[in-house]
């Protein structure tokens, strides 16, 4: 039997011990006596990217807590959907080039699923917005389109989270009237069964043009207009969905047969 004891000081209290289980062994871990130096190449370059991220993922956020699954760490610490994806994009979204490491806009994934996409995905521009479409019906209930819209001069994003019917095979968002005329880059994904299906994501770069096919018919299906949605927000709050599951009471340390008990 252990007795587990928090410590959280307020400061750090060098030569005090912190002991702790670990694998039915008592640890005892003291306090670093020495920091390792912060102005190394490696720390400035992983500095650089966080600054790219911070200048781009934040507009994303309310579809990477869609896309991202709530991740709890060995140690007990719950790490919500929208920081998995900061994880991800400083592993896997950056190219080496001449100027340093840079991010790549075309590696961004709304989704940490490899579920293939619909079949015939489409996305065309109409007059006044832009028009994603597939071949057929989505087969998992519960379905919603991940839809991020960038125009690069302006350096304006929007992002649509938008809940489809069983019958749905397209959908056409209305884009704000200055990016008429303007080429747009677009990531569109699905998710369904509450998170439990995700699809890769398409990334494509939609010209200015408008489709001829505007006004084509669906047949039975079903089509789904979204008005203009508001410009995207760095420091917009969102409330993920995607939560740590950890039954309550168990040890956050994952220890097994042990409770935390709050004092």
């Amino acid at each position: 039997m252990a007795i587990y004891v928090p410590l959280r000081p307020r400061w750090n209290p060098r030569g005090e011990v912190v002991n702790y289980v670990s694998r039915g062994r008592l640890v005892a871990r003291g306090w670093p006596k020495g920091y390792h130096d912060a102005n190394t190449l490696g720390q400035r370059q992983q500095r650089g990217k966080m600054v790219q991220v911070c200048r781009a993922l934040p507009y994303l956020k309310a579809l990477l807590v869609e896309g991202y699954s709530a991740v709890v760490k060995r140690n007990g610490r719950c790490v919500s959907g929208y920081h998995a994806a900061v994880g991800v994009a400083l592993r896997e979204w950056f190219a080496r080039t001449p100027r340093g490491w840079q991010l790549d806009l075309a590696r961004v994934r709304l989704t940490d699923g490899v579920r293939g996409l619909p079949a015939g995905l489409t996305a065309t521009r109409i007059s006044r917005g832009l028009r994603v479409a597939w071949g057929g019906p989505l087969l998992w209930d519960g379905s919603k389109v991940l839809v991020a819209v960038r125009q690069k001069h302006l350096d304006q994003w929007v992002s649509v989270v938008h809940h489809l019917s069983v019958s749905t095979v397209r959908v056409d968002l209305q884009l704000p009237t200055a990016w008429q005329g303007r080429e747009v880059e677009v990531w569109v994904a699905f998710v369904g069964r509450g998170g439990r299906v995700k699809t890769s994501t398409l990334h494509a770069v939609v010209s200015a043009a408008v489709s001829s096919g505007g006004g084509q018919s669906v047949g039975r299906y079903g089509v789904e207009r979204v008005a203009c949605p508001s410009l995207a927000r760095r420091g917009e709050r969102v409330r993920s969905a995607a939560r740590c599951t950890r039954s309550r009471g168990a040890c956050k340390f994952g220890l097994p047969r042990l409770r935390c008990v709050s004092g």
